[in-house]
């Protein structure tokens, strides 16, 4: 199966709680995109508006392939000077004003529409789906985010930068891996150039490291706050997916088992209503529970304190997250050659794409 083979086979739409006044001190838009990571579009806007970045706030982060539509809000930055934005493949339409920032918690939810092509059969009716971590946690194109965050909990923050700008992965354009070769015969010496434009968050890394050598915790924490939070927001999704699929496959007779990125998801078509742990410092686990996430961390090399991280906003308690979330409208067009639209409503956090991978299994 190929999702976002072609920019317009992946839309979502956030459905978001937000209340909107005619005067505040912050204003609020929606931010329609294509080709663009909420991140990076938010640094195109700042440049525009000639803004600090952390002005802006979303209530959830959007991948790059697709169309996209998400609400954003702006500290102090009027009706006029948004609608005057003028950048490729980013629509703004302005909302109205409001007294406080969007945060995460407004998110009810996303709604998706979906091409799904190259299929071998029709994607399969279901009503539930495991709540996995998708590639796009783990850096996509990259998917080793999560092996970054363990290296700066375990206070390994060359490694961790190491691992940002070298080592090439096979999806990457011949640019992207020649300025990776390049750096790994060169290390320590700080050339931003030699760096496409479109790195960004790498020539981030290099700048600082050009400035202050040998300062690898201070370069990392240049980065944009939201991608250093997730940091370790990574690596515990990594230790959920692996944690789960192993909890399943132990306790459920019927199961099946799909690739990706990192390994294998096992997935099972029966709702249960109940919390998994993304392990922390403060995380009190039972029984088969504890077992498995206990037995994973030995593997990796870690215990709860690890997440008691010496640099404090990448430090992270624990939670838990919904182990298996209801699919809410879920309509499945006609299959014809391989080709077959899907459309359907999540809750916040979970990925459509693991909702794809159970369709067609």
């Amino acid at each position: 199966m190929a999702v976002k083979q072609r920019l317009e086979d992946f839309y979502v739409e956030e459905v978001l709680d937000l209340h909107v006044q005619e005067k505040g001190n912050y204003t609020y838009f929606l931010l329609e995109k294509k080709n663009w990571t909420t991140l990076k579009a938010l640094d195109a806007l700042a440049l525009q508006l000639h803004v600090n970045v952390k002005r802006f706030a979303v209530a959830g982060q959007k991948d790059r392939k697709g169309i996209t539509k998400q609400y954003v809000s702006v500290y102090q930055v009027n009706e006029e000077k948004i609608k005057q934005i003028r950048i490729k493949d980013i629509t703004i339409t302005f909302l109205g004003y409001g007294d406080k920032a969007i945060a995460l918690g407004q998110l009810r939810g996303n709604r998706f529409g979906i091409v799904a092509r190259d299929l071998l059969k029709p994607l399969r009716q279901i009503s539930c789906v495991v709540n996995y971590y998708d590639e796009q946690r783990f850096g996509g194109y990259r998917p080793n985010l999560h092996i970054i965050g363990k290296k700066v909990l375990l206070g390994e923050y060359e490694e961790a930068v190491k691992l940002y700008l070298l080592y090439p992965f096979p999806t990457e354009t011949p640019d992207y891996v020649a300025a990776r070769r390049w750096m790994e015969n060169h290390w320590g010496d700080w050339q931003v150039e030699k760096f496409p434009k479109y790195l960004y968050n790498e020539r981030k890394l290099i700048s600082h490291l050009a400035q202050h050598p040998q300062d690898f915790k201070g370069a990392l924490k240049s980065l944009p706050r939201q991608l250093f939070t997730m940091l370790t927001q990574s690596y515990q999704s990594y230790l959920y997916n692996e944690s789960l699929a192993r909890f399943l496959k132990l306790n459920y007779k019927k199961f099946y088992e799909v690739s990706y990125a990192l390994g294998k998801l096992v997935f099972i078509d029966e709702y249960k209503d109940f919390e998994w742990p993304i392990v922390g410092y403060k995380s009190k686990l039972l029984g088969d529970t504890k077992d498995i996430i206990e037995g994973l961390m030995k593997e990796e090399g870690i215990w709860y304190e690890t997440f008691h991280c010496e640099i404090p906003a990448l430090a992270s308690e624990g939670l838990t997250r919904k182990a298996l979330i209801k699919i809410e409208q879920l309509e499945l067009k006609i299959f014809e050659n391989g080709v077959q639209e899907v459309s359907f409503y999540l809750p916040k956090g979970a990925y459509a794409t693991i909702v794809m991978k159970a369709l067609e299994s």
